[in-house]
């Protein structure tokens, strides 16, 4: 028997042992795989057909619900994982701070504290209770029964959607498709460096609804603490012709650096109809209650037509009557298409080294493509100031 490795049993050697090295170091080495609901179609239309209010009355949240308020994050490893790159980024801060820079968002995370998911991929999965709750939206012709039901699918997801988890950053182009099991189709384009932001578009099947919007990310940090706010619209349009428009409240992440960590969104979210309709909703603010209950109304110019109230953590009510239950409604799996266009973010380089669990390389390869970003944002403000003089010139030539 031949005892003699080859080069390639070699370097497969010395890469298990370089995984085996960093990886428990690394947030993606705890990352297991989301599975939600993927009913088919025709299932999907008989659940959307005998949707009814659900009976339950009792104040529940889910089991992640921190006592104080919003989502709570125990993981201890992945938590370490996390806080060992905070002195790092927390000097990174200081000098943003210093030099007056107070925009968080161009700063670098470690990849070790990045998962192998694009942020493109995150804005989609805003749409996993749209199978349910906007196909049930389609059917109906009640304004007002369609902007409940539009709240409901954006408020449900936040339970889910709320995360320490930092997806990548995309580049400027990158893009993303996927779709849902009802015929959903969706796609995500990143259109701005700096400010960074995400173009969004989905379409329901047979183009009964559309569904478009930016995410547009602004980020502060305090002692123990980063603030997460979103300056993009949503916007979802009927084919019986109504159109919502509406905004996003925004994360508190606390805990980064010590004590218990959790997420929490704050502030106001208002939904503007262009039938007349107004929905605003408060959180953190409902008395003698954890802040993520929220409370609100759906109006029609001053008169109050419907009082809201419910905790994202656990259920929503319109005038008493419940719509969304954590217990009871499952979220439905988006899932990414393969890649087909250059530009998916899922052929980039620290996509499929972080992907690999091979960290040093994913650092490597997300560097080149920060460095390439930045080269070509300096020749792009080199050519706006070409063709500022070159208009200068031109009308200064006119002028005489």
């Amino acid at each position: 028997m031949n005892s003699t490795l080859s080069s390639e049993d070699l370097d497969n050697d010395i890469r298990i042992q370089q995984v085996q090295q960093t990886a428990p170091d690394a947030v993606q080495f705890y990352i297991t795989e989301e599975h939600f609901n993927n009913d088919p179609y025709d299932i999907i239309q008989q659940k959307v057909a005998a949707f009814q209010p659900i009976q339950s009355k009792d104040d529940t949240r889910c089991d992640q619900a921190s006592k104080d308020g919003g989502k709570k994050f125990e993981d201890k490893k992945q938590i370490k994982c996390m806080r060992s790159v905070g002195t790092y980024v927390i000097q990174q801060i200081g000098r943003k701070i210093l030099s007056g820079d107070m925009n968080l968002t161009k700063i670098s995370f470690p990849i070790k504290a990045m998962i192998a998911k694009s942020a493109l991929e995150k804005n989609l999965q805003s749409t996993i209770f749209f199978p349910l709750y906007i196909n049930r939206a389609v059917q109906t012709v009640d304004y007002m029964e369609q902007l409940k039901l539009v709240i409901t699918a954006t408020i449900a997801t936040f339970h889910i959607n709320l995360s320490f988890h930092k997806p990548l950053n995309p580049i400027l182009g990158e893009t993303v498709e996927g779709y849902l099991s009802d015929g959903t189709k969706l796609y995500a384009e990143q259109i701005s460096h700096h400010p960074p932001v995400s173009q969004f578009y989905g379409v329901g099947k047979d183009n009964l609804y559309k569904y478009f919007g930016n995410y547009w990310y602004e980020a502060s940090a305090g002692l123990n603490s980063i603030t997460l706010k979103n300056k993009g619209k949503r916007t979802i349009v009927f084919n019986g012709g109504q159109r919502i428009d509406y905004n996003f409240a925004y994360e508190l992440y606390s805990g980064t650096i010590m004590g218990s960590m959790k997420v929490e969104t704050l502030g106001v979210s208002t939904y503007q109809t262009n039938k007349g309709l107004t929905a605003t909703l408060k959180f953190g603010k409902v008395k003698r209650k954890a802040t993520d209950y929220f409370e609100g109304t759906i109006n029609m110019g001053q008169q109050e037509l419907c009082k809201i109230y419910g905790t994202y953590m656990g259920y929503i009510e319109f005038d008493g009557v419940r719509y969304w239950d954590h217990r009871h409604m499952q979220p439905h799996q988006v899932t990414i298409k393969p890649p087909f266009l250059p530009s998916d973010a899922q052929l980039r380089g620290d996509y499929i080294n972080l992907s690999a669990l091979d960290i040093d390389r994913a650092q490597i390869e997300k560097e080149n493509l920060e460095n390439l970003q930045r080269h070509d944002a300096k020749l792009r403000t080199k050519f706006k100031e070409i063709r500022r003089k070159k208009e200068e010139k031109k009308k200064q030539h006119d002028h005489d």
